[in-house]
């Protein structure tokens, strides 16, 4: 690891600070920045660079949307009517194919095939049906009596968005973060992947957790149970219609119920496109929306660093992946003195605190030149940074002391070393 110089750019003649665990690359002219990856991309064909070309202008006109005095809210105008009324007519052909399999049970016994068909249109109804999210069963669930210090921090940062309060924490090695209303009891569950948590320093951990916060009240409309339930019910259509591709083997009448598949699977996925099309911009409004209460809890700097961090994930997920596949090896060999699981977070704060600055700005260079993907529900990540940065720059809504962190800090040990163990045991 260090810092050595590489010689001079062949393309600027600029000396090339490095890393040798990093790519190479000139930060004056940008020279590699993308890695020696194929740069072809960018001359695809003509369908390709017009999608790239319209997706850039779209998110560069709602980051200037954004960015004014008065950024629009979810939750308003054409498209939000009209995700509300597709997914109302998503819920309504469920509820009649219920409804008609009832009839045809009640009634229709006299003709026995009929009471068959309304008992397989109920099955079908039952199959078809929105889905609330059950709690997960991956990641360790982290609860009021295990951890006061850590919800008391959740509290603290709810209230001072006016968002509900936290019924469950579930921890994961994931470098990710991200809170889902679930059930029919509605409960608000984080989630935390101690891959993203970990490297953070406390106030970039408020920042994180007023971002997640804020969703549950920005507006964003897959968030609410109408729009979002419909989204998983036709993903749900999808998967239970959608034709196998495996054909070897099939008899005529298996092949041909497998073509009359293909209308309703599709009919299906068109739908699922289109209701992701009309909520996807309320759902990168509400991103912007999130990042500006992270900023008003945990203060500007810390949410954009916070911003810079996910440059990085892909980097701290395969750090992690390395780690484990380094302990399997060790312990086949029989090495004897393997690290104590719960070791392999502190490891990685210190692998992400060394990766220099020029690294993060080539993942920044690279959010301009690879972003803007036609179906993302979030911005690019660079135009996200730049909108904190432009905006009027806040202080910390919520800080902790040394001491509450060490609290917040005990109440998530075990599950550190139980996810310590997972990463280091696969």
């Amino acid at each position: 690891m260090g810092n050595d110089m590489h010689g001079g750019c062949p393309q600027c003649g600029a000396e090339l600070p490095s890393d040798d665990r990093f790519v190479v690359w000139c930060v004056g002219c940008a020279w590699n920045v993308r890695g020696g990856a194929d740069e072809a991309g960018e001359d695809a064909g003509r369908v390709d660079r017009f999608r790239r070309r319209l997706s850039r202008a779209y998110g560069e006109e709602l980051f200037g949307r954004m960015t004014s005095a008065q950024p629009p809210r979810p939750g308003r105008g054409t498209t939000y009517a009209a995700a509300h009324a597709l997914a109302g007519v998503v819920h309504l052909l469920t509820l009649a194919v219920a409804a008609s399999g009832l009839w045809l049970v009640v009634t229709g016994w006299d003709v026995v095939f009929l009471g068959v068909l309304g008992i397989m249109l109920l099955a079908l109804a039952w199959l078809m049906r929105p889905r609330l999210h059950a709690l997960p069963r991956d990641g360790v669930r982290v609860y009021r009596g295990d951890a006061p210090a850590l919800y008391g921090l959740l509290d603290e940062v709810a209230g001072a968005l006016g968002a509900p309060r936290a019924d469950v924490v579930v921890v994961d090695a994931d470098v990710n973060a991200s809170v889902q209303v679930m059930g029919l009891r509605r409960r608000i569950v984080l989630r935390i992947g101690l891959g993203l948590w970990e490297p953070l320093t406390p106030q970039q951990r408020i920042a994180l957790l007023g971002h997640e916060f804020g969703h549950l009240v920005n507006g964003d409309t897959r968030q609410g149970l109408f729009v979002g339930s419909a989204l998983g019910t036709l993903a749900q259509w999808y998967a239970l219609l959608r034709p196998t591709d495996d054909t070897r083997g099939m008899g005529l009448i298996a092949t041909v119920a497998r073509l009359t598949m293909f209308p309703p699977a599709y009919a299906a996925l068109l739908l699922l496109r289109l209701l992701e099309h009309l909520t996807l911009r309320a759902s990168q409004q509400a991103e912007y929306l999130a990042d500006d209460l992270a900023a008003r809890i945990g203060s500007s700097a810390a949410a954009m660093d916070v911003v810079d961090f996910l440059l990085l994930a892909d980097t701290a997920t395969f750090w992690l992946h390395r780690q484990g596949v380094s302990a399997r090896t060790v312990h086949r060999g029989r090495t004897v003195g393997r690290q104590p699981a719960e070791t392999v977070w502190e490891q990685l704060r210190e692998y992400t605190d060394s990766i220099p600055p020029h690294e993060v700005e080539r993942r920044r260079r690279l959010s301009v030149l690879t972003a803007h993907a036609e179906n993302s529900t979030h911005p690019p990540t660079h135009l996200r940074r730049a909108a904190l940065a432009v905006r009027e720059q806040r202080q910390a809504g919520v800080v902790t002391d040394v001491a509450r962190e060490k609290e917040i800090d005990a109440g998530l040990d075990p599950a550190r070393r139980e996810l310590g163990r997972k990463v280091l045991n696969g």
